[in-house]
């Protein structure tokens, strides 16, 4: 054999080699795409979920959110919670009543001298991440019964469900809220998730395509969230462009706008107070910088709510001044954020509740009000108690402590 048959042979020899490895890694590749489409197609992460698996429905313990949450028979509330669930979700206890709201049982009638005060809202209201008794609304409510010295009784329902925007929140307000006879509601908004729908509320993924790969996606990330959020239903929020057109009514700043005008029209005929509460979890642009220069998309909505009448509670300035005074970044008031997840923690609850507070005495909204203004630099010091033992109860990484 001549020397440049050898190396001919040999040059053969390594294209085939190459040829094999490529192979073998396409057919792993397609082998790997068919399992996470298989995958995809038994736990589907859009709205089918809801209708195809009403069977995996469970109650108790590791809870997703597909778990607990059901079709409405309300087309602008899309889904609700279902009633009876006492599990774990997000690493914290998870309870629902018998109306399907995460609260203890409360009566639908209200007693004689009951002062009630309804929670609307999302999952920040919801409690997501945190004990019950560390959300706004049970601190809430603790603080006010704690602190009474007439004979009212004061009630903080909670009504908050995961991925709910403002349309579906004003629809849940005359269905499921009202019959409670509330005195006065807490309208929760996020600026990000009032407008939009939460990532399971879209159309079915086109798994026959030869377009896309599913598996490039999670290779790409370099993180297996993409995988994990397509088994899950979460609250991360939908591209608008892959909502079924038949929810396109309950999406974007008009139809959310339109809602807001719905419920101070509704609050208005039964005369009930209406504050509107905003909740901050990266707060690093305002120790930089006025709040007035900081881009806040959330302000056309603060802007519509002081015309419709509701009292705005923006606790910025609060925030900023805790975090200041214990040195601590943004991120120590979130549940998880190495997670992403940016929930409050039960110090960022408190800091809420303690705001709802003032404005509640401030704006004359409790029975006991003049009292309580009498008394409020005595309660101040303790809400100063109460928000030492939250912070003590978080959980805070060491690098999110400023030295």
């Amino acid at each position: 054999m001549t020397e440049q048959t050898e190396r001919a042979s040999g040059a053969r020899l390594r294209w085939y080699r190459l040829s094999a490895v490529l192979l073998s890694v396409a057919f792993a590749f397609v082998i790997l795409e068919i399992i996470v489409r298989v995958s995809l197609a038994a736990r589907p992460n859009d709205i089918e979920a809801l209708r195809r698996f009403e069977h995996a429905k469970r109650t108790a313990g590791e809870l997703k959110m597909i778990h607990f949450v059901r079709l409405s028979k309300n087309p602008r509330m899309i889904y609700e919670m279902v009633p009876h669930v006492n599990g774990t979700f997000h690493d914290a206890p998870l309870r629902t009543n018998s109306a399907g709201f995460a609260d203890r049982e409360r009566s639908v009638k209200k007693l004689p001298d009951t002062f009630r005060i309804a929670v609307i809202g999302d999952s920040i209201a919801f409690g997501w991440g945190v004990a019950p008794e560390d959300r706004y609304s049970d601190v809430l409510e603790r603080f006010l019964n704690d602190t009474a010295s007439t004979g009212t009784k004061y009630e903080v329902l909670n009504f908050g469900i995961p991925g709910y925007n403002t349309v579906m929140e004003a629809a849940l307000l005359q269905e499921r809220v009202l019959p409670y006879a509330p005195d006065l509601i807490v309208l929760g908004y996020c600026a990000d998730n009032d407008t939009s729908l939460p990532n399971f509320i879209v159309k079915p993924r086109p798994l026959l395509t030869l377009t896309h790969s599913y598996l490039w996606d999670v290779l790409r990330s370099r993180s297996v969230k993409p995988a994990r959020m397509a088994l899950e239903g979460a609250v991360e929020y939908s591209d608008p462009s892959n909502i079924p057109p038949e929810y396109h009514f309950l999406i974007g700043w008009e139809n959310a706008s339109r809602a807001m005008r719905d419920i101070a029209e509704t609050a208005r005929q039964r005369r009930i107070p209406v504050i509107f509460l905003r909740d901050y979890y990266f707060l690093e642009p305002y120790r930089e910088q006025t709040t007035a220069t900081v881009e806040d998309i959330g302000a056309p909505a603060d802007d519509l709510a002081r015309q419709l009448g509701f009292i705005v509670v923006r606790p910025i300035e609060a925030m900023v001044q805790f975090l200041n005074k214990h040195k601590l970044h943004s991120f120590a008031l979130s549940v998880a954020p190495r997670k992403g997840d940016a929930h409050p923690n039960p110090v960022r609850h408190a800091l809420l509740a303690r705001e709802l507070y003032l404005a509640l005495v401030n704006e004359k909204l409790l029975p006991d009000a003049e009292r309580r203004k009498d008394q409020l630099t005595k309660d101040l010091a303790r809400w100063e108690e109460l928000l030492n033992a939250a912070l003590a109860k978080s959980s805070i990484d060491e690098e999110y402590r400023m030295h």
